[in-house]
């Protein structure tokens, strides 16, 4: 995983520009990865359950 270093002070502008990017980013995703980001959930939400079960 690559480690991205950012400015902490912003102008509204640039907040808004960096909103919109993430924004498109994630659609880009849903569309080619959906299903399997949808999978993944059920399948770490079933963990979860199991885990708790056994406590």
């Amino acid at each position: 995983m690559k480690i991205l270093q950012t400015t902490q002070y912003l102008s509204a502008e640039d907040a808004e520009s960096i909103i919109q990017f993430l924004d498109d980013i994630r659609e880009i995703l849903i569309a080619h990865y959906g299903e399997e980001i949808r999978q993944h959930h059920r399948s770490r939400l079933k963990l979860e359950e199991n885990g708790q079960k056994n406590e």
